[in-house]
């Protein structure tokens, strides 16, 4: 992800800066807190290019894909072989029409195995249906190649399977992604740019309006809207990136320097966010994704920073570890008479919803005179009337990282610490 910015990075207005170490030896827990920036244009892929590289992803795929790999509802499973179902399954006049949609399509039965948890037709199995019914059209040139292996409809469950998993998981409400969902959003990342925000919004219009459809036509629509909404250069990165992600992290990353455009991807993420994307995603140690805010932050390993010295960044990259402990014992006292504050407070629930990197690390923190911060501790265990009867800091748990980084920057500004 080309070189990193090391000396020069400044916290917050009115902190004091903690410049990165630029010395081999690191201290125990140390992580790398990165802000990646978005204000770059998308990736364009070709027709033609997309069309090859998934007929290749979609051939070179096992003919099972093992479902530990791809997190769904619990008790799910996924199979490519598809059944036609005994009656009871197909008792609602949305389930006959997707019975016909598979009949359609070449596959009789359940051609996107919605029914192995159970009978009914749930608000995943629509979002999932409407996904198939949006990305249908980029896989059309597909078909041909892969006839004589997978139907149509197969490739679509594959994809929307693996779609679907991992865009549930950086929409959620704790939006903390791990593993293989952590380095899809990465990918998705150095392609899409400024564009990653209108995809992830898309994707949480389509779930709302799936789960209020009761038709199948209704699901059409919903798909449809999906697919103009976010475009048909989106549309094929999403797909792409989608198709790569079956399996685990280590043939994601195997695969995404074959795709096309990935170099113009890589070079885009080392040019605006200071680090390769091909790095990031395989070094991922956590992404946070705050869709409403438009930001995603990444925790990575503290030796990418060593690798990466030397060179320029305009990222935002600060020193992180995994506890407050760790923070202390590496910056040592905040000052006479001062203590560490965190921005984002250090709550034993904000360190399980963002991970302890994104409490611990030189972008939250600031030294404050003792007095004011108790003031401000004060202040946070008080209600106030936007509170609904809550403390602050109760009523600042349920927010997004972004939104409780934001009321603390302001609350400071109230207590006359920052201008």
């Amino acid at each position: 992800m080309g070189a990193l910015a090391l000396a020069g990075l400044v916290l917050l207005a009115g902190c004091t800066t903690v410049p990165p170490r630029r010395d081999a030896a690191v201290d125990e827990g140390e992580r790398i807190f990165v802000t990646l920036p978005t204000d770059f244009a998308p990736v364009q892929v070709r027709e033609a290019d997309f069309t090859a590289a998934v007929t290749s992803l979609v051939l070179e795929m096992p003919l099972r894909v093992a479902p530990s790999h791809v997190p769904m509802r619990p008790g799910r499973r996924y199979a490519l072989l598809s059944e036609p179902l005994s009656g009871g399954a197909w008792r609602s006049e949305l389930a006959r029409s997707y019975g016909g949609f598979c009949e359609r399509r070449g596959t009789p039965g359940d051609c996107l195995s919605l029914f192995e948890d159970g009978s009914q037709i749930q608000d995943d199995d629509k979002r999932r249906i409407a996904l198939a019914l949006a990305v249908g059209p980029a896989l059309e040139g597909v078909d041909a190649e892969v006839r004589a292996m997978l139907s149509p409809a197969r490739v679509a469950a594959m994809v929307s399977l693996s779609i679907a998993a991992y865009m549930t998981l950086l929409v959620a409400p704790e939006p903390v992604s791990k593993g293989v969902a952590a380095a899809f959003a990465v990918l998705l990342w150095g392609y899409l740019g400024t564009e990653l925000w209108g995809l992830l919004k898309g994707w949480m219009e389509l779930s709302e309006e799936s789960a209020r459809a009761t038709t199948f036509a209704e699901l059409r629509e919903a798909g449809e809207r999906f697919g103009q909404r976010i475009g048909p250069n989106s549309v094929r990165v999403l797909v792409l990136v989608g198709t790569a992600a079956i399996g685990k992290t280590a043939a994601l990353l195997s695969k995404a320097p074959k795709l096309p455009g990935f170099a113009q991807a890589s070079q885009m993420g080392a040019r605006q966010g200071g680090v390769s994307v091909l790095t990031a995603a395989a070094e991922a140690e956590t992404v946070i994704v705050s869709v409403n805010e438009g930001t995603l932050r990444v925790v990575l390993p503290a030796h990418v920073m060593t690798m990466a010295a030397g060179g320029s960044s305009s990222g935002n990259v600060y020193r992180a570890w995994e506890s407050h402990r760790g923070l202390t014992k590496a910056l040592g006292s905040a000052g006479k008479g001062k203590q560490w504050h965190h921005i984002v407070e250090q709550t034993p629930g904000n360190v399980a919803r963002f991970g302890p990197e994104a409490i611990h690390n030189t972008e939250n923190v600031i030294p404050l005179n003792e007095g004011t911060h108790r003031a401000i501790s004060s202040y946070y265990s008080s209600t106030r009337s936007f509170t609904g009867g809550r403390t602050i800091r109760e009523w600042l748990s349920t927010q997004s990282y972004e939104a409780q980084r934001a009321f603390g920057v302001q609350t400071l500004r109230d207590f006359g610490v920052i201008p």
